[in-house]
């Protein structure tokens, strides 16, 4: 299945949980191929819609805050209509204190991007310094370069990973607030997969905003008795009155009886996009 690609995108670098997701489908699927890091979750996207030769490795959901916007919007917005999602997998999230020196208790200075002093608070506030120097970077990567330009005192929040690439120690694990706390993350690219009899079918429908659209859609799933395993839905931006539904489900869009479903889906929605029929993880 990615045979067929000869280059994968990660969103941020420097040890981000993009890569790290890409490091563990390599290692099972026994893959290499030219990585590009890139800053956005949108500019994996476009580089994707615009380059069929390449793969990206996103987040598309984290335990504690669901569902990631930006990745869902920018797929089904894709001018390809033939990326989808060729897989998935799920990976802790396990933020660090990493430094130069191995004393934790010498330390008097943080580099870390904001999102990384959010996730962390809490740590930070109870067992890190009380006058600790707080130097704000834009990315895990800024921190990590950074590092260099501060004495041994000075630490970063980053991954396992990203002590691995920048030869530094790791001083504390899981700093951050919510302990029990996993990533979603998915591949996607234009390529089709086969079914292997564990799968998972994402789809995205248009509807009508009115009282009753939603309870008529998860009918035609009971109906045929496939199980629904997420669904979300949202405004869609230059229409108040239509909704689109996001909804994965067990199953591959070449299944017979998820083609009977699609096909009664269809005239319950005004638009439909099968984003991507998979191995579930």
């Amino acid at each position: 299945m990615f045979e067929d690609f000869s280059e994968v995108i990660c969103l941020g670098m420097g040890g981000s949980y993009s890569e790290i997701a890409k490091d563990k489908l390599f290692k099972a699927y026994d893959l290499f191929m030219y990585q590009r890091s890139l800053s956005s979750i949108k500019e994996c996207i476009e580089y994707i819609d615009e380059n069929s030769n390449a793969i990206a490795v996103l987040p598309v959901e984290t335990t504690y805050k669901g569902i990631i916007r930006e990745t869902i919007d920018n797929l089904i917005t894709t001018k390809n209509q033939n990326i989808q999602i060729l897989g998935e997998t799920i990976i802790p999230v396990n933020d660090c204190i990493l430094s130069k020196t191995t004393e934790f208790y010498t330390l008097t200075g943080l580099i870390a991007n904001p999102n990384a002093l959010a996730k962390c608070k809490k740590f930070i506030r109870e067992e890190m310094p009380r006058q600790l120097n707080v130097v704000v970077a834009e990315s895990m990567d800024d921190s990590a370069r950074m590092l260099n330009n501060y004495n041994l005192t000075y630490a970063i929040i980053g991954t396992p990973k990203t002590a691995e690439l920048y030869n530094l120690n790791i001083l504390k694990e899981h700093i951050e607030d919510f302990k029990i706390n996993n990533r979603r993350m998915i591949v996607i690219g234009d390529g089709t997969t086969k079914p292997t009899g564990h799968d998972k079918t994402s789809i995205v429908l248009f509807l009508d905003d009115h009282q009753g659209a939603l309870l008529d859609i998860v009918q035609v799933f009971v109906k045929y008795h496939i199980n629904i395993t997420q669904i979300n839905s949202k405004m869609v931006s230059d229409n108040a009155s239509e909704q689109a539904v996001f909804i994965d489900f067990d199953g591959h869009k070449d299944d017979d009886k998820i083609k009977n479903l699609i096909s009664d889906l269809i005239p319950q929605s005004k638009g439909m996009r099968i984003i991507g029929s998979y191995a579930a993880f």
